[in-house]
């Protein structure tokens, strides 16, 4: 074989390397050219793309153009979430933009009738933007008149009925105050309330006295549902509760003589009630045990009826519920002797009389003494005496005094009282004579 001389093999490796160059120009004029078709496909060929814009505010309007049309505003204290909002558009153009290039808007204008209802949010993109998607399409609002009642509501008490009552107890009443309210807010629930109520919970209680206390005041509706409305208000939220009570007790009706010379079970007494039927406030009766008629049986002679006013004899707040209204009562005592005595007038003296001054009795007195008759046999007539009051007197038409006289026996005779009675004293006064 013959060997290649070094000119062949110079030309030789020429040839190879220069394809191997062509290759090399080729792709990098290729990769170039696509470096600026991708760059023009970015700027100015028709590809779309999407982005995503967060927390674009939700604002109302058509607020005035509602009130005009049918009277209705937007409820205080409304609060809307911001939304989120896909957009669509060239990718420069998207890069360049932000949030605050987006308009969330609801229109109240569009809303038909009062009340909560839900409009569409309608979404403002620049131009050339489409916007292909947003994380809510509507919103719920509340519109309507808002007012007041023009009458006062008034508030009632509801107790329940899980409670127990005392013997004798029963309810009288059940007030709230305030008694009444003033209620605010959208005229379509206004319409719909009823009344005001207090809730004043009485489970558990045994009711023996009168109850105070606090209770929420809530509005019902015609059927007695309650009516929670977050735009309605009340000037009062509590009301000051109170449950008056009444109780019933029976009194036993008693004589008590205050003479000091009888006992009631040695002398006969007749009365036309035995018990009588009192209603009040507890503590009202709770010192009334029985009911109580005092006669002084010294002002019997023989036998009297005695008449008693049932309502008199009350306390306040307690009143009679047993259909009677009077009391009597006959006495009548044993059989005594009735005697009368005549105190002179050497036995009668005036007391408290002026310093100086001196007095002349015009008259005797008789008295009478009842007791049994054995016992007439130890008086002694020459004890019994008279005294009068000189601050006590009445002035006659004829110019004397007149007074009633205390008598005294002297001593005590067991079995022997003086009757009670108007024992009458004529008297003249004559003055102390003052010298210059």
């Amino acid at each position: 074989m013959k060997n290649k001389t070094a000119s062949e093999e110079f030309n030789s490796s020429k040839k190879e390397k220069l394809p191997r160059i062509k290759k090399i120009i080729f792709l990098l004029a290729a990769l170039i050219g696509a470096v600026f078709v991708w760059l023009y496909a970015i700027g100015y060929d028709s590809t779309l793309f999407e982005r995503s814009f967060n927390g674009i505010e939700v604002v109302i309007e058509g607020e005035d153009a509602l009130r005009e049309a049918k009277g209705y505003t937007l409820a205080e204290g409304q609060k809307f979430s911001t939304i989120t909002v896909v957009a669509k558009g060239k990718r420069n153009e998207l890069n360049a933009l932000s949030t605050d290039d987006f308009r969330a808007v609801v229109d109240l204008s569009q809303a038909e009738t009062a009340g909560e209802q839900t409009l569409k949010i309608t979404v403002y993109s620049p131009n050339g933007i489409e916007v292909v998607g947003q994380s809510s399409e509507t919103v719920s609002v509340f519109v309507d008149e808002f007012t007041q009642r023009n009458e006062l509501i008034s508030v009632s008490v509801d107790i329940g009925d899980k409670y127990v009552m005392s013997e004798g107890i029963s309810f009288v009443t059940a007030t709230a105050n305030p008694l009444s309210v003033l209620v605010s807010g959208p005229s379509s629930v206004l319409d719909t309330i009823e009344s005001a109520h207090v809730d004043f919970n009485l489970d558990g209680y045994e009711i023996k006295e009168n109850i105070y206390g606090y209770g929420e005041i809530k509005l019902r509706d015609k059927y007695g549902n309650e009516i929670d409305n977050k735009y309605v208000t009340v000037s009062e939220t509590t009301a000051y509760v109170s449950i008056i009570v009444t109780k019933e007790k029976v009194l036993p009706v008693r004589v008590v003589f205050t003479g000091g010379v009888f006992d009631p079970k040695d002398v006969t007494v007749r009365q036309s009630v035995q018990y009588v039927t009192v209603y009040g406030a507890p503590n009202a009766l709770l010192p009334l045990d029985e009911l109580v008629l005092e006669i002084d049986e010294t002002t019997v002679d023989g036998s009297k009826t005695f008449e008693y006013s049932v309502g008199g004899m009350l306390p306040q707040g307690v009143t009679n519920e047993s259909g009677v209204s009077k009391i009597t009562v006959e006495v009548i005592l044993p059989k005594l002797s009735v005697r009368t005595y005549t105190v002179s007038r050497e036995n009668i003296n005036i007391i408290n009389l002026p310093e100086g001054s001196t007095f002349q009795i015009l008259n005797d007195v008789d008295i009478r003494l009842i007791g049994e008759r054995e016992a007439f046999a130890a008086i002694d007539r020459k004890l019994i005496t008279a005294e009068v009051d000189y601050n006590r007197i009445i002035v006659a038409p004829n110019g004397t005094y007149l007074a009633i006289a205390t008598i005294s026996l002297g001593t005590d005779y067991p079995g022997i009282y003086i009757h009670n009675a108007d024992y009458k004293v004529n008297f003249t006064v004559q003055e102390a004579v003052v010298e210059d």
